[in-house]
């Protein structure tokens, strides 16, 4: 038996010991999917009633915190996934079946500005969870923002684009990281989900108005513009430009009158760029070091929000004329040859 199917098979021993499932008695349990991190799911069958079964390598993946932050949601009135059992030490987790229906699957040119309305309310309630009610969670410092933009150096331009930079170009991108970092952390900080987009919301009976949030387990205190951004500017999804600045407009006014629209605009977009850097080698790296390349087919939507962010910025004018004139020209090399792999 090798080390994988060991595991499974003690992930189904243990869900059988929660669900009390005798050796006669008849149980499905597939493989539902795997994620960008090294969590398994899989659809557990029994007496007409779903379960998910979560495989959460205890090396990489704080089960505890999960469960965590699944009752400190659930205490805000907030629908998410719930923890029916967990075992910490072995990193095992069984939760009601949510089904297959996610905000991407619904989405679309027709529905998507009605969707995002939907989704205000539960935002707000995420950004209104008291910071007393969350000291399990860290909040973003200086140098947790300077890791995360660093991982665009070292997966998408070193390693993916296979590219050295000068000197010169490392003293530039740093000079640009750091006035990302000091904008980013000068919003009001709240509660982030960090990954709050189309492919974590998923809806009840296919369901808008029932969303319920998953994969929440990396929140932080952090810019009160980041889950929006992440949202409107999804990495997987394309909207008008214009109509998200509108929307984005929108939510300012509903809960965030107080902030002027030119300070809300330009904290979108510098939330945006640092999330979309990130993104850019998080998907470099998820194909290089996890070998999972259909990420890679998302780095033109990242690259494009990327730039079309930093174009607002005097502070940023190197750092674009950087991209556009040696890196996004390396990037597009790259795809001319059909490499997809690394």
């Amino acid at each position: 038996m090798t080390k994988n199917n060991l595991r499974d098979q003690q992930l189904f021993d243990w869900v059988k010991q929660q669900l009390k499932i005798t050796e006669s008695e008849p149980v499905g349990i597939e493989l539902v999917s795997g994620d960008a991190s090294f969590r398994r799911y899989f659809r557990v069958e029994y007496k007409n009633n779903n379960y998910i079964a979560v495989d959460a390598p205890v090396e990489t993946e704080n089960t505890l915190l999960f469960v965590e932050l699944a009752n400190t949601l659930k205490q805000a009135n907030i629908a998410a996934s719930e923890v029916i059992a967990a075992d910490f030490e072995s990193g095992f987790m069984l939760q009601p079946d949510l089904g297959n229906i996610h905000l991407a699957d619904q989405i679309n040119d027709s529905n998507f500005q009605s969707c995002y309305r939907a989704l205000w309310p539960t935002l707000d309630k995420l950004q209104s969870i008291s910071k007393s009610s969350l000291t399990s969670i860290d909040s973003y410092k200086d140098s947790f923002v300077q890791l995360e933009l660093g991982i665009f150096d070292e997966w998408f331009i070193e390693q993916y684009l296979n590219y050295s930079m000068s000197a010169d170009e490392k003293a530039m991108l740093e000079q640009s990281k750091a006035f990302l970092t000091q904008q980013f952390l000068a919003q009001p900080q709240v509660a982030v989900h960090r990954d709050f987009h189309s492919k974590n919301i998923m809806l009840k009976a296919g369901d808008i108005n029932q969303p319920v949030l998953i994969d929440f387990q990396g929140m932080l205190i952090g810019p009160v513009c980041y889950d929006l951004v992440s949202l409107l500017k999804d990495c997987y999804l394309i909207w008008p430009g214009d109509t998200v600045n509108r929307l984005s407009e929108e939510f300012r006014a509903l809960y965030y009158p107080q902030i002027e629209t030119r300070q809300w605009q330009d904290w979108f977009d510098l939330a945006g760029l640092q999330r979309h850097i990130k993104c850019a080698g998080i998907f470099a790296r998820l194909a290089i070091r996890d070998n999972k390349p259909d990420y890679l087919q998302h780095i033109p939507a990242v690259l494009n929000y990327i730039v079309s962010a930093a174009a607002h910025f005097a502070e940023l004018k190197a750092f674009l004329n950087w991209l556009e004139q040696k890196i996004l020209p390396l990037y597009s090399a790259r795809q001319t040859k059909g490499v997809e792999h690394v």
